[in-house]
């Protein structure tokens, strides 16, 4: 890819030609968990927002959920108070996110990482976690790759430690949704959550969650995992919405390669954005291993978990 480079920036700006004219542009920020603050594509007639832009103050004193995405590793949503027993070994994590009672998106969100090696569309970020609440010593590495239709982005994960490690992998994008966007995956089933947004019923979906149908998410309010997933999905945004001045509409498809199995949709009430997070496991995987598809990785020591996720972009 490059030289490698060896330390943080506080961003990383990757450009490459589009297909449909233009440039595609993809900001990172090392500092900022590893993310993705910005990816856009700069057009004919128009520049096109394809994630959630992070602000000006988001970019300066913000956090990782402020940006556009930011990856999940070793673990992808939530563990039920931070508390669980893995192979006789008694784990409590900090709860350290405010208002929520459980430990939540792992540790890579909130670790500055390293430019490893970077070229004009393309740079690798890598990060060390020590072992501390969490009794493992990882690393994780993530690759980011622009090409004329879109990004892809490879994550990995290897277990440093002597003793064998629980892990999962994914990422935790935030896309636009200006009224009339349309998302269509193929899942098999949903978990229905309890009080405190823990998966508690696996359901067949709802009609109105009738996503490999396609549903149109202006009123749709979810914060759901849905099992089943074939590792693609596809966000339609109509002529109303991003790339309106440009005359049609956009679909962003997401296609991942990998063990992602599961796939998480976040669409908060009163937003104007929503997520589509590939993941390797259910939420609170790690405590429902009576669950034959729960997704739950174990590593041995020396052992890899690796996926790659694409975002590519084209007209309707």
């Amino acid at each position: 890819m490059g030289a490698e480079t060896g330390h943080t920036d506080d961003f990383v700006t990757l450009r490459h030609r589009s297909s449909m004219g233009g440039t595609i542009e993809c900001v990172l920020s090392p500092r900022h968990g590893g993310s993705i603050a910005r990816l856009t594509w700069h057009g004919p007639k128009g520049t096109v927002e394809l994630m959630r832009p992070a602000s000006a103050e988001a970019m300066r004193a913000g956090s990782a959920i402020d940006m556009g995405c930011f990856p999940l590793i070793p673990f992808s949503n939530r563990i039920d108070a931070g508390h669980f027993r893995f192979n006789g070994r008694e784990v409590r994590l900090p709860l350290d996110l405010p208002g929520c009672p459980h430990a939540i998106h792992g540790h890579a969100w909130r670790a500055h990482w390293r430019v490893e090696e970077r070229t004009e569309a393309a740079a690798r970020l890598s990060f060390r976690h020590p072992a501390d609440a969490w009794p493992w010593t990882y690393t994780a590495s993530q690759t980011f790759a622009l090409r004329e239709d879109g990004l892809t982005v490879a994550l990995d994960v290897t277990n440093n430690d002597q003793a064998p490690m629980p892990a999962g992998i994914g990422l935790h994008p935030y896309f636009p949704k200006p009224p009339g966007t349309v998302l269509t995956a193929r899942v098999g089933a949903v978990w229905l959550n309890g009080l405190t947004m823990l998966p508690v019923e696996r359901a067949p979906l709802p009609g109105v969650w009738a996503f490999p149908d396609g549903v149109t998410m202006d009123r749709t309010v979810l914060d759901n995992g849905f099992t089943g997933w074939d590792g693609l999905a596809t966000l339609t945004w109509p002529g109303i919405g991003p790339g309106a001045e440009l005359g049609s509409g956009l679909h962003l498809t997401l296609l991942a390669d990998g063990p992602f199995g599961h796939l998480v949709v976040y669409a908060p009430e009163g937003e104007d954005y929503l997520c589509v997070e590939p993941v390797t496991h259910m939420t609170d995987a790690i405590n429902h291993a009576e669950e034959t598809d729960a997704g739950l990785i174990t590593l041995k020591p020396g052992e890899r978990l690796s996926g790659t996720v694409r975002f590519q972009l084209d007209k309707v």
